[in-house]
């Protein structure tokens, strides 16, 4: 079944704020056998609301529309839906007692304003919010074959009526297949060639009753295969067949098999392992020991972070020598080879990844070019260390290189 994401608000166009509601949105509906076709941005004007449900109505049986549902004199969407239905505000004592509970209980002054949040389209189905005093709204059209959902925009709201209001009642309303997908992240390889590997076997997918999207990103693609079924045994197990023949192809570069960062899969492979972590980073700042300290869990593994930018600390902290130093600089595969084995020895892990680099746009030279960096990893099997170069962004330089540097951790520890 097709759906229509509208999202309301003016910041959105003004791009004061990011839209990240829909992505969510998406990903939780096609689970429920549900395919987003289009999302529209409006603004907070009635007759842009109205208009986009028209547009939206003419094409599938179920809209969702967050936003404005707030308050203040600028959250119209509520009387406008009204309005679209043919229908009247009315008090709901029950979720007006509801509200004033919320504000009682947070010691909060429950204003007039607040007390209008109760007022809600008498058509409308209502969607208790278990975050907020914001309800949401269903309302359905032709004996329930089109169905309108309205949801506050805050995403912590939101995301508390989809999980357990929307979904259930989609599941109830719509007797849907099931779908089923497994995504696997791929790391140091593009999306053609990716592609150009596993041709052959991707040919015959659609045949198997699997499909096959490719998401990219700087240096990596997450893969991910889907199935439909109304019985979610059989989606399950054609999904796993072909993972199954996906890492016979490609496992080389596979650096996780579930849907994750690299820095929540180093967290979870070296938790499952029972080995510990650091880094030693220049270049990257400290964003190598960000990307795993973000991760919940991640004390159980990872130990420290030396962030040496400054060629003093490498020496007195990790026992960088002077001479590599002279001899070769700070971006040099000497150098980023001592800085992986001090952090090794002096925090005592099992794994420890350093980064010396040209991040740029300045700094770089002949023999230097801005984007090079060195990266080096220190482990039971000793020292490793490769160059690579990432081109003139500074933020991509950085980001790329705590990819790589994640990547290698994993392969390392498998």
């Amino acid at each position: 079944m097709l759906a229509e994401i509208i999202t309301i608000g003016d910041e959105l166009l003004l791009g004061q704020t990011i839209d990240t509601n829909s992505a969510w949105m998406g990903a939780q509906l096609s689970a429920h056998g549900v395919r987003v076709h289009r999302i529209t941005s409006i603004s907070d004007e009635a007759e842009a609301i109205q208009a986009a449900l028209d547009e939206a109505l003419s094409r599938v049986d179920f809209v969702l529309m967050t936003g404005g549902l707030g308050p203040t004199r600028d959250d119209i969407t509520k009387e406008t839906l009204a309005a679209y239905f043919d229908t009247q505000l009315v008090m709901d004592e029950a979720i007006l007692h509801r509200i004033t509970e919320w504000f009682a209980g947070r010691g909060f002054e429950m204003l007039e304003v607040n007390r209008h949040q109760a007022m809600l389209p008498q058509a409308c189905k209502v969607l208790v919010n278990p975050r907020g005093t914001a309800m949401g709204m269903w309302f359905e059209q032709d004996a329930g074959q089109k169905v309108v959902v309205s949801m506050p925009g805050v995403p912590y709201e939101m995301k508390g009526l989809m999980l357990e209001e929307v979904l259930p009642r989609v599941d109830q309303h719509w007797k849907l297949p099931t779908r089923y997908h497994r995504t696997l992240l791929t790391q140091g390889v593009g999306e053609s060639f990716l592609s150009q590997l596993v041709w052959d076997w991707e040919e015959q997918l659609e045949s198997h009753g699997v499909s096959i999207a490719y998401l990219p990103a700087p240096g990596q693609v997450r893969v991910r295969l889907s199935a439909v079924d109304f019985d979610p045994v059989v989606a399950k197990e054609r999904v796993e067949a072909e993972v199954t023949a996906f890492l016979v192809l490609a496992g080389n570069h596979v650096v996780s098999e579930q849907d994750e960062g690299l820095g929540a899969a180093v967290v979870r492979l070296l938790t499952e392992k029972k080995l510990t972590m650091a880094t030693a980073e220049s270049c990257t700042g400290g964003a190598i020991a960000a990307s795993i300290t973000s991760v919940p869990g991640s004390s159980a593994i990872f130990k420290g972070s030396v962030v040496a930018y400054d060629n003093q600390i490498k020496q007195s902290m990790l026992g960088v020598s002077d001479e590599a130093l002279q001899e070769h600089g700070a971006v040099s595969e000497s150098v980023v080879r001592q800085m992986a084995a001090g952090a090794r020895e002096r925090l005592g892990v099992d794994y420890a990844v350093a980064t010396s680099g040209v991040a740029g746009p300045g700094g770089g030279s002949i023999e230097k070019p801005v984007g090079t960096v060195w990266i080096a990893l220190s482990g039971p099997r000793g020292v490793e260390s490769k160059c690579l170069n990432f081109g003139n962004s500074r933020p991509r330089n950085i980001e790329r290189s705590v990819r790589e540097a994640l990547a290698w951790i994993i392969r390392a520890a498998k």
